[in-house]
């Protein structure tokens, strides 16, 4: 083989390597494009009226005795005008020896509970905080009845 033939044969291999290259980086661009035209945009929604407190209670059937050591599963959520709902981050709080943890309330809607106890779980379901006021979900235990209550702070 001469130079010339060699140097031909060089060329179009670097030619098609290149060209292979480039149909692969814009099949890459095409999927990434498609990956993010498939997202949902995210809108910050902001609540106009926070609630003033919220907390969740674990009780036992019948007695209303509260529970210690229920694991409290919360997702917080904010429903948007557009009718969206966007979900906060989870978090995950033990209920102390009074059976009655606090969640946070800032500027959310509410949060979608889950409690675990002696190897069963129990939906509370979402919960709604209402704006100024003082929201308690209790969960009875074993039964999985759930109350909502909402009621006005104490006068300061």
């Amino acid at each position: 083989m001469n130079t010339k033939n060699l140097l031909l044969f060089a060329s179009i291999l670097l030619t098609m390597v290149f060209a292979s290259l480039t149909a692969y980086e814009y099949n890459q661009i095409g999927n990434l494009n498609a990956q993010l035209q498939s997202r949902t945009p995210t809108t910050q929604c902001i609540r106009t009226g926070e609630g003033y407190a919220f907390y969740v209670r674990v009780v036992a059937d019948g007695t209303n005795t509260p529970i210690s050591g229920a694991k409290a599963n919360a997702i917080s959520y904010t429903t948007c005008a557009s009718g969206t709902t966007e979900w906060g981050s989870s978090m995950t709080t033990m209920t102390p020896e009074n059976g009655t943890v606090a969640l946070p309330v800032s500027t959310i809607d509410g949060y979608n509970i889950i409690i675990a106890y002696q190897g069963a779980s129990y939906s509370v379901g979402d919960v709604f905080i209402a704006p100024v006021q003082i929201t308690t979900a209790t969960l009875s235990i074993p039964s999985g009845n759930v109350t909502v209550a909402h009621s006005a702070p104490a006068p300061t």
